[in-house]
């Protein structure tokens, strides 16, 4: 979103734009999370999941979108691999990772986790109001890496958006064994293609 932001506002400063579980509009962002959790709770006759689901609908509707109900509408999706395709709620292949680091001692990885609820309490507003849908242009090339899977920032939202927009280049790259977390799903795809689509738009 910072990225996106900057880049229409200063394309000079940029090659070209790359979107990585790209956000259009953080409300139907929501609504498609929201509704493909419960639609995959009620077939699998998840009661639980579908108690807490439904415990907070409409979703988002016009009740303010807390943090607590951003919780419990990320928790489903996330368990039916909507955060890592194939996997539940498991994460530990990714925050796992960061004990192979030498950078990075016990104390920096609290510190991960703490950062993570201090930013949301802080921005939350502010995240809730991003909506790019009415950009209808965009200054430079854009290349948009979306998972087949994600339903974290659904990429059926930014799929769409990149088709109605007119740009001096664009291409959507779909990630097939991919949710949101591309770049450590599919790591060579990822690699292989910033090499081969987006590495020609800065060096000619």
């Amino acid at each position: 979103m910072v990225a996106t932001n900057a880049a229409l506002r200063r394309p000079d400063l940029f090659h070209a734009y790359v979107g990585i579980g790209q956000v259009i509009n953080t409300r139907v962002n929501e609504e498609l999370s929201f509704a493909y959790g419960l639609e995959r709770a009620r077939a699998e006759g998840n009661v639980e999941a579908v108690t807490e689901l439904e415990s907070i609908t409409p979703y988002p509707g016009d009740e303010p979108i807390t943090r607590d109900r951003i919780i419990i509408t990320r928790k489903w999706p996330q368990h039916y691999g909507g955060l890592n395709a194939y996997r539940d709620a498991e994460q530990d292949y990714y925050y796992g990772a960061s004990l192979l680091s030498p950078d990075y001692d016990c104390e920096d990885r609290e510190a991960f986790f703490a950062g993570n609820v201090f930013t949301l309490e802080h921005v939350l507003d502010e995240f809730l109001q991003v909506d790019f849908s009415g950009v209808g242009e965009f200054p430079i090339p854009v290349v948009m890496f979306m998972g087949r899977h994600d339903y974290t920032t659904p990429s059926a939202a930014t799929a769409e958006w990149l088709q109605r927009l007119d740009a001096p280049y664009k291409r959507a790259v779909w990630f097939e064994h991919s949710a949101h977390m591309i770049s450590w799903e599919e790591p060579g795809k990822t690699l292989l293609n910033l090499v081969e689509q987006v590495r020609p738009l800065a060096v000619p």
